[in-house]
Order: structure tokens, then sequence, then C-alpha cells
């Protein structure tokens, strides 16, 4: 025979979700009134930085690309060797990168270095549908697979499932 006093009736479980909820508006709340609050000084204080593309070794010879930036109005330098890079860095700029082989040295050095980078179909892709470079904290050499999540299962060896995973998030993917 069970004992019917040992569970909750449904007007208690009601009241137990509804706290939940609400404790959790509360919370969002107040992040994002402690976000708006902290945001608005940040503005005044803050300069206006500007983007501009670094055109790294291949890429910078090519013209597809260097005609799509100019139709972007993106400003673009070209660069041989890292050692440039150090007399192009400067505050007023966010340097993006834009590499063709992601397997290079020069490749590894700038994102080693924690530099945005992306890959020439980007740029393509941007120019030809009228929208600005999109940020991404990893390297972007196209958008393929751009809002896809994907699971990967029964990989033994977890090097060959790491550069599976390197490989989607240099597509766009998760």
């Amino acid at each position: 025979m069970a004992d019917d006093s040992v569970l909750p009736s449904p007007s208690e479980i009601t009241s137990l979700a509804d706290s939940s909820v609400f404790d959790s508006k509360v919370a969002e709340m107040s992040k994002e009134n402690l976000c708006l609050a902290s945001t608005s000084n940040v503005d005044e204080e803050m300069p206006q930085v500007e983007a501009r593309v670094i055109m790294v070794q291949d890429a910078g010879k090519q013209e597809e690309l260097l005609k799509a930036l100019k139709e972007m109005k993106v400003p673009c330098v070209k660069m041989d060797s890292m050692e440039e890079f150090e007399s192009l860095d400067s505050p007023e700029f966010e340097n993006i990168f834009v590499v063709t082989d992601f397997q290079n040295s020069v490749f590894n050095d700038l994102y080693k270095a924690d530099c945005r980078i992306v890959g020439p179909p980007v740029i393509l892709n941007c120019a030809q549908r009228g929208e600005p470079l999109p940020f991404s904290c990893r390297p972007l050499y196209c958008t393929s697979m751009l809002n896809l999540v994907l699971c990967f299962t029964g990989f033994r060896k977890k090097e060959e499932l790491v550069k599976l995973v390197t490989l989607v998030h240099h597509m766009g993917g998760v």
C-alpha cells in the first residue's frame, strides 16, 4: 500500500515551478539593468575603432578580394611576414587578417597572437550580400556551416575528433 502523504500535491509543484521562473526572471532583469548602466558610461569614454583588413601573403595578390574590399569600403593593407605586423599594429584599428592557407606558419603565429582571422570566402560572401564582416572568436575560413550544430560520436582517437571539430569551427559551425 502506498502512502500519499509523501507525494507533493499539484498545487505545491506549481508554486515551486512558478517561484523558480520568477527568480530567474528577476536575475535576468537585474543583469540587464546592470549591463545597461555600465555601457552608458563606457560609450562616452571609448574611442571609435575602425576595422582594417590585412591581406596576408597570397591573399594580397588576389584581385577579386581587393575589389570586394573596395565595394565594402573597408581599408586594407598587404602583409608578407609577421615582422611587418608590428609596424601595422595600431590602437585605432581593429585588424582582421585574411589568410588563404589555414595550415601554414603565419596562420599559426596569428592564431597564437589571438588575432581575428578570416578566409577569402568570407570576404567574397560578405561583399556579395552587402553585409559587414562577421565577428568570430575563432578563425573563420568560410561560412558554409554557419548556424549548424554538429554532434560527433563513435570516435576512439581524440586526434581525429579534434581535427574534425577544428574544420567545423573554421566553417562557422558549432
